[in-house]
């Protein structure tokens, strides 16, 4: 949890990256400072770093803020756990936890415990450098304390509330300590607020008293000027947040306990801040335990304080707090050229254009049609489309004289070497080019029988995009692959490697998805053509959109008969995912629907118009991708081919 952030001692710099998607972010213990002087977020937490945004969605970072003195108690590289920033009467104020290992203050129960202590630093920037104050102690050096927040209570007074750690006293508490005017030290003694034992929710794990750990405080008031606490600590296994509320309305208390968490499980160190557009929102982090791994991501909820209680509202998924409509791409076998259709519900979709391609195939590829087209908003705001380079009628239509370019016997069924990359800020203009697999990397796949389905991701781990597809070596068994692309999407910058091995190697895989979970997993759904083909699902435990993946023995689809290309996409504002995909099993073909919250458990939607999901003006649409957009592009993408 705890990393070295201090700028003293010629600390190596984190790679920085900008636009990266708020869930690509690891951070424990998020606090965002919503600074209207800049018009800029600032995000800091667990490990000393801060990033920076302006919509809450993309950030860039991490920049290292925090100068401490080598020379006090902290010593050369201090841990930094749980930052927040703090805005105060025209300056900036860093409130953290540091810890120095290498000094003990004593042993509870086995347990050695080191000098920890919160402290406070200060700037008259938000983006820092944070440096010390005058007084170098702040708390008593013989107790562990952290996750030390700022509250002006109503006698005018600045104070600091932080937790006891539960490690010296096996019960911690949540403290209160009054600070000097201007924050450059303490005054007079701590008081206890209240103790864990207290919580009526948490639990040790099995049995039933309360747990032990009193983490993460911060104060807010309801719309009726009612003064609440939100706090955490665990159920049993869990990581869970809880609020109390003072009968006084001041620190003084008594506190008295909710007898509910106010958060989901796994969802926790939680504060308030209110954005740009008047609206309160929660940070929190999502805590995920992969094999004794945390995984801990930033997440925002909406709240609700215009009553005498803080309500929960909805998660925000990155990208969601500005979308309002849905883009469908997809082809079709009579025109091998790309459809585009916009929905505002998620449910029904009309093609724009009157239903006719909105680019056509032998515009753009080099066997004059283009299959499997995938849609991705990159990190940079824009959209990749990425397309096979293949028509399976060329010799039909008359565009060229044998079946396939090359001998099928040799190289199977559709056998190609291309794919169709494009790139666009706004789904009207587009660059465009044509790239093949066996030219960029002769010697290990110049005889690839084809190279079909590419989608796009961005990988957070490589700060690159990624392009992934299927691939075989010349009539031999399809697999999954996968390689770098370079900025402008023009072609690939690596040698494509191997993404995932199917437990039976007599199996021919294809068509891979990837999504990034909210919990920090990815997701990988694919087709295994077993009799019949359909489709699975893979999981990276890490996040990593590389993997390894674990082989999932579940199947997904509903369906009797043999389905293909399927794709992952989330209902706006719901923690509901859909998974879509091509039955060419059926006829007329169609496509089909299942629905998820917890990637466990799926229900059928059924097929276009014969279900839920409806499809106004077209009809047999094959292997597409869905993705959120704005209402704005919506609107724009509409008006521009209803001129066209």
């Amino acid at each position: 949890m705890a990393c070295t952030a201090s700028m003293a001692q010629n600390k190596k710099h984190p790679t920085f990256r900008t636009a990266i998607p708020r869930d690509s972010i690891r951070l424990s213990d998020p606090c965002i400072l919503a600074d209207d002087e800049t018009r800029t977020y600032y995000m800091t937490g667990t490990g000393g770093l801060l990033w920076k945004s302006k919509d809450l969605d993309r950030w860039d970072g991490p920049y290292i803020v925090a100068e401490t003195d080598p020379d006090s108690w902290m010593g050369h590289k201090p841990q930094i756990w749980a930052a927040e920033l703090h805005k105060y009467k025209g300056k900036y104020y860093y409130f953290a936890t540091f810890t120095n290992d290498s000094i003990l203050i004593g042993n509870y129960r086995g347990n050695d415990i080191p000098r920890r202590a919160c402290h406070v630093l200060e700037s008259d920037r938000p983006e820092g450098p944070y440096r010390p104050m005058k007084d170098k102690v702040y708390l008593p050096a013989n107790v562990p304390t952290l996750d030390g927040t700022l509250w002006e209570d109503t006698d005018g007074k600045p104070y600091m509330i932080y937790c006891g750690e539960w490690l010296q006293n096996w019960n911690g508490t949540i403290e209160k300590i009054a600070l000097k005017t201007d924050l450059s030290g303490t005054t007079g003694k701590s008081e206890v607020l209240f103790r864990a034992s207290d919580s009526p929710w948490s639990r040790e794990t099995g049995t039933d008293k309360p747990n032990r750990v009193t983490d993460g405080p911060w104060l807010f008031r309801t719309g009726t000027g009612r003064l609440g606490m939100l706090w955490t600590s665990w159920i049993e296994d869990v990581y869970t947040q809880g609020v109390a509320y003072s009968e006084s309305g001041t620190l003084e208390g008594p506190w008295i306990q909710e007898t509910e968490p106010i958060t989901p499980p796994n969802y926790g160190h939680g504060m308030l801040f209110k954005d740009f557009n008047g609206r309160w929102l929660m940070s929190v982090h999502s805590h995920n335990n992969d094999n004794g791994r945390y995984i801990r991501i930033p997440q925002l909820f909406e709240v609700d304080l215009s009553g005498d209680k803080l309500k929960l509202g909805r998660r925000l998924c990155t990208s969601e707090q500005n979308m309002g409509a849905y883009l469908f791409v997809f082809f079709s076998d009579p025109t091998h050229s790309l459809f585009m259709a916009t929905s505002r519900d998620g449910y029904t979709f009309t093609a724009v254009n009157d239903g006719q391609p909105i680019i056509s195939g032998d515009t753009i590829a080099e066997q004059r049609g283009i299959r499997d087209p995938h849609i991705y908003r990159g990190p940079d705001g824009a959209f990749y489309l990425a397309m096979t380079d293949l028509h399976i009628f060329a010799q039909r239509e008359g565009i060229r004289e044998t079946e396939w370019e090359r001998d099928g016997k040799q190289y199977g069924w559709g056998n190609n070497r291309g794919l169709v990359l494009m790139k666009s800020h706004d789904l009207i203009h587009w660059t465009h080019s044509n790239i093949r697999v066996d030219k960029a990397y002769p010697d290990k796949f110049g005889d690839i029988g084809c190279a079909w389905a590419p989608e796009t991701i961005y990988d957070p781990q490589a700060g690159k995009m990624m392009i992934y597809f299927t691939m075989r070596h010349g009539n031999g068994r399809s697999t999954l692959y996968y390689a770098y692309t370079d900025n402008d999407f023009t072609q690939l910058t690596s040698e494509p490697k191997q993404l995932f091995e199917y437990p039976d190697p007599k199996i021919q895989i294809l068509d891979a998805d990837i999504s990034l979970l909210p919990d920090g997993r990815a997701c990988m759904m694919y087709v295994a053509q077993e009799n019949p083909g359909g489709i699975r699902m893979a999981i990276s435990n890490n996040g990593n959109v590389t993997g390894p993946y674990r082989y999932i023995d579940k199947w997904i689809d509903f369906e009797p008969g043999a389905c293909e290309a399927p794709n992952v996409w989330k209902r706006i504002g719901e923690d509901k995912w859909v998974v879509m995909y091509d039955i060419f099993s059926i006829q007329p073909h169609n496509f089909g629907f299942c629905e998820t919250s917890d990637f466990k458990h799926f229900t059928n939607l059924g097929h276009f118009n014969e279900g839920a999901m409806k499809a106004v003006n077209f009809i047999s649409p094959k292997h597409g991708t869905v993705i959120q957009i704005t209402p704005a592009e919506a609107d724009a993408l509409e008006a521009y081919w209803k001129q066209h």
